[in-house]
């Protein structure tokens, strides 16, 4: 007889603490849901059935005018105050949260522009002054860069050097003036997390280097790299590039690389850039 009545006895606990689990929806138009609160979203609210195995439901935020989850009672007012319910981020699901974070920043993110003016700061020191004009297309996935590289021999100014070959002496000048380089760059975005993206795509160059004595070529490379948006205006680009490089038949006269030869190529970019 005690046994039953102990067994009577956790049931009895188990089926009022079910019951104290149960969430209560109060809805705008008089009715009322006894429920089990799944996630509470930005504009929505998910929740099951009391019938073991249910279904998710979800219901606009609209419809809701108060909740009672776990003793707590939640006051919903109209849609724009939605927004600010603190009881979002502790019922959302870590994914939810990732998700709802991703819609917000594109949200944001189409208010930007399309235009991009990047100016190329660490290279100046290795003989090349550069910018770029950057045109992003299809919803900011697609990037079309025409770069302006000024090159120049930043050794070029100073003392000549002297070398010696069997007692004859010959000065070796340094080469100067200026080289001009351009091509296009396309790249292809992939958001990885808000304000982040990945991108890849082909990068081609074409023009006169000199602080490498000169010399006048095409180069073609795949570019890989991380852009990064910093508030309304800024940006930061850093990629790295791998392909080859064929020098023109004007540099092969004067330089002892060979123009019917390709050579392997390899690049590290880094750009600031400011939206216009």
């Amino acid at each position: 007889m005690k046994k039953l009545v102990y067994i009577f006895f956790v049931l009895f606990c188990i089926k009022a603490n079910k019951a104290l689990s149960q969430d209560k929806l109060f809805l705008r138009n008089g009715s009322s849901l006894t429920c089990k609160v799944v996630s509470i979203n930005e504009h929505t609210i998910s929740y099951r059935d009391t019938v073991e195995n249910s279904p998710i439901t979800t219901i606009a935020k609209t419809q809701i005018m108060l909740a009672e989850m776990k003793g707590e009672v939640f006051i919903f007012g109209s849609e724009k105050s939605v927004n600010d319910q603190s009881s979002v981020s502790t019922n959302e699901t870590w994914q939810q949260r990732q998700d709802r974070k991703m819609q917000d920043w594109k949200k944001q993110e189409d208010t930007l522009s399309n235009n991009i003016l990047g100016v190329y700061l660490p290279v100046i020191l290795l003989g090349r002054l550069g910018v770029s004009y950057e045109r992003l297309f299809a919803n900011k996935s697609i990037g079309i860069k025409i770069p302006f590289i000024l090159t120049y021999n930043t050794f070029a100014y100073l003392p000549s050097t002297n070398s010696s070959n069997s007692g004859t002496t010959t000065t070796v000048a340094p080469n100067k003036g200026v080289g001009f380089i351009t091509g296009i760059d396309v790249n292809f975005y992939h958001d990885i997390k808000p304000q982040m993206k990945y991108y890849f795509g082909p990068r081609i160059r074409y023009g006169t280097d000199m602080l490498f004595g000169g010399v006048e070529g095409l180069t073609v490379q795949i570019q890989n790299g991380i852009f990064r948006s910093s508030g309304k205006r800024f940006t930061n680009t850093f990629g790295v590039g791998v392909g080859f490089i064929k020098f023109s038949k004007i540099s092969s006269n004067t330089s002892s690389y060979n123009e019917k030869q390709v050579y392997p190529s390899a690049s590290l970019t880094w750009r600031l850039g400011f939206r216009l």
